[in-house]
């Protein structure tokens, strides 16, 4: 999969850019001071991937100061086929989203994962440490970008559960019977298991190549395994097992009105060397672990769909030593990459090189 060329309109700082992307350099090196626009134009990319930003949740901080629409059009190819994604957001007249493949309106789910990527970001590490939700988050990404079946089934889990929650709610104010909740815990059941059982595939994957890649990098020996930790307990991976599960949470969840366990309260630890990688793992180790995931993550990608993902690499060349950076920097020369940086000091061997400026490509 490559991405040759993309046209923004109205995107962020960005009032119109055309670039086109050398077929014959896979790194592309996007240099300039801050808060000129760098990090956007991986942002317009990530936005042709998933549907969605990686900065910012609202549709409307897409679009340029001043103007009511922003557009992105990519033309990628992939085996010789020709792929045009497009993505539409407006404020006025109305406000809407608009996505497009090869010039025919799809939803989300037709459109996320037609070009895959993988995103470093000096955030990352905030995933190790920080709330669950994040973690989940991670993994959704990447099952939503190589499943449309995990996608669907997020999407309508999520859904449930909040309309699970006002059920549960009505039931303790006595306006509502427990028997109402067969049909939505029954639907609950089905997409929630379906959500565990590729989550755990998942993490079994990763721990078949993340040791691996960690000792790539670190050369040290150390051992770290991901492991995913379900708030339900299950006998098996089976729909009966999931809905017994919730049935056995009941009481609690009439007691706080809201759904106390299932895949939306799962977590992903991380292990190093027998020790919760939260507690005991220092700033550079952590660093190295982001690493060492991201290229399970490629791995993965690559695994389910038999294409390269495109990469996508903020900032992150500043956060590693030399020898860290030499490593990745040999990584990334096998797939076409996106990177951004304020210093260039290093050698990224036969790249594109663009300077970024005030919303400009000079």
């Amino acid at each position: 999969m490559r991405l040759n060329h993309i046209q923004l309109t109205n995107f962020r700082n960005f009032a119109s850019i055309d670039a086109t992307f050398d077929i014959n350099k896979n790194v592309n090196l996007f240099f300039g001071n801050n808060a000129q626009g760098k990090t956007n134009f991986l942002d317009a990319i990530a936005l042709l991937s998933l549907a969605k930003s990686f900065r910012s949740p609202k549709y409307n901080t897409l679009i340029k100061w001043g103007e009511d629409f922003t557009r992105i059009v990519g033309d990628a190819k992939y085996e010789g086929n020709d792929l045009k994604l497009e993505f539409f957001a407006s404020i006025a007249p109305i406000a809407k989203k608009n996505l497009r493949k090869n010039g025919v309106d799809v939803g989300v789910k037709d459109f996320i994962g037609q070009m895959n990527t993988v995103l470093f970001h000096p955030e990352d590490m905030n995933m190790l440490y920080l709330s669950p939700s994040l973690r989940r988050k991670y993994v959704d990404t990447i099952l939503s970008q190589t499943d449309p079946a995990y996608f669907d089934s997020i999407v309508n889990y999520n859904r449930l559960i909040k309309q699970r929650n006002k059920l549960l709610v009505l039931i303790h104010d006595g306006q509502a019977k427990i028997d109402e909740l067969t049909v939505w815990d029954d639907k609950v059941a089905m997409y929630g298991i379906y959500i565990n059982n590729k989550r755990n595939q998942l993490v079994d994957f990763f721990n078949t190549v993340l040791p691996e890649n960690y000792n790539k990098i670190s050369q040290t020996g150390d051992k770290i395994t991901m492991k995913y930790v379900q708030s339900l307990t299950l006998n098996d991976d089976t729909k009966e097992a999931y809905l017994k599960g919730l049935q056995s949470a009941l009481n609690n969840d009439l007691r706080y009105g809201q759904s106390t366990k299932g895949v939306h309260r799962d977590d992903i630890k991380f292990d190093y060397n027998g020790h919760d990688i939260s507690e005991f793992g220092s700033r550079g180790e952590m660093r190295t672990i982001v690493i060492a995931l991201k290229l399970s993550e490629i791995a993965y990608i690559e695994k389910e769909t038999g294409r390269k993902p495109i990469l996508l690499l903020d900032d992150v060349f500043s956060e590693l030593d030399n020898s860290r950076q030499k490593f990745l920097i040999e990584t990334i020369s096998n797939f076409q990459s996106f990177v951004t940086t304020t210093h260039y000091d290093f050698d990224l061997g036969n790249a594109s090189v663009f300077e970024i400026e005030a919303g400009r490509v000079l």
